[in-house]
């Protein structure tokens, strides 16, 4: 399996700032977010006891699998309960003027649907890699694009050839060195880097790590129960204190 390892970063700006996938004329002169840093895309609540931390890429393999099965669990038995913070950032990986375009994709269709062109991007990445191949992925992104508010050829083009967002793409990627990121995904538990097992990588594995630190922080988790809900973690009397491959 690949590995994207962190002194590839240059090259990766390098990248970030050429004409994006599928440009007609390969202008990159926009730049209507000139000063701009992109926030941090989260799920859940901010003052949420355990913060879960995902840097991936929407050409990853592996990070497609976390999304359709693992993280759906996640979600629904501790981010919609108000137990878990979940932060993804952008982190290209090859080809990565695919994942740069898709990325700015989500960003230019704003924060309300950022998660939605997401989960398209890698419920569609088996075919934009097979049209990436033939030459023609700038079609597959223009119709997740569409679907999702940003219509036509100009609108297209004119995010996915936004200097300032790939250059905000960049920081964000380059974020990832304060913890060693060199793959992906990886996913931050508590500011630790979560080593690439089986464990981490299953819904029935990640959700014992995430019980483990709500413990410690004195938050009493309940099994799950019969009818086969997840887990319901309620506070308990004490009080409280208060990251693979491509």
């Amino acid at each position: 399996m690949l590995r994207i390892h962190t002194p590839l970063i240059p090259a990766l700006l390098a990248v970030i700032l050429m004409a994006g996938c599928g440009s007609a004329n390969g202008s990159d002169d926009t730049d209507s977010r000139a000063g701009a840093t992109l926030p941090d895309m989260s799920l859940g609540a901010e003052d949420a006891p355990v913060t879960l931390i995902e840097y991936a890429s929407v050409t990853c393999g592996h990070c497609a699998q976390f999304h359709q099965e693992v993280l759906p669990v996640i979600k629904e038995d501790y981010v919609s309960t108000g137990k878990v913070r979940f932060v993804f950032r952008e982190f290209p990986t090859p080809p990565q003027n695919i994942a740069i375009a898709g990325f700015a994709l989500a960003r230019c269709a704003g924060e309300d649907r950022y998660f939605d062109v997401l989960d398209d991007l890698f419920d569609s990445q088996p075919g934009i890699m097979m049209a990436a191949r033939e030459g023609a992925a700038g079609p597959a992104l223009k119709a997740i694009a569409e679907r999702h508010g940003i219509e036509g050829d100009e609108a297209f083009e004119s995010c996915i050839n936004d200097r300032s967002i790939r250059e905000d793409i960049a920081d964000v990627a380059i974020s990832g060195e304060e913890f060693g990121v060199n793959s992906t995904p990886t996913l931050i538990l508590q500011g630790d880097v979560m080593a690439s097992t089986v464990q981490s990588r299953t819904a029935e594995g990640l959700s014992g790590l995430i019980d483990e630190e709500l413990a410690a922080l004195g938050v009493e988790v309940e099994s799950a129960t019969a009818d086969g809900a997840g887990p319901v973690a309620e506070p308990a009397d004490t009080e409280q204190s208060g990251a693979s491959d491509n």
